[in-house]
């Protein structure tokens, strides 16, 4: 439900689309995807890490997000359910 919930909010579901169209990307690029600010980003990641979808590592001052592999197939139905119910 959390998922779902998420999912509705347009910002959310944008930055989860960019991350399964383009794998991994840097924060600063991931912002420039979504068209958000930095700060704004960061607030959302935050919201987004409570599920098990969005994977951060640190090369050096670098962030980088990315999806879990394991959890995409079940993003993909629930961004499904999110399109056929707005």
């Amino acid at each position: 439900m959390l998922t779902i919930s998420l999912l509705r909010h347009e910002t959310a579901k944008r930055i989860l689309e960019a991350l399964l169209h383009k794998k991994q990307l840097s924060h600063g690029e991931l912002a420039c995807e979504v068209s958000i600010t930095s700060q704004a980003l960061t607030w959302h990641m935050k919201r987004l890490g409570k599920t098990e979808f969005i994977m951060q590592a640190n090369e050096g001052l670098r962030t980088i997000y990315s999806l879990d592999e394991k959890s995409t197939p079940m993003l993909v139905q629930c961004l499904a359910l999110v399109e056929e119910n707005p």
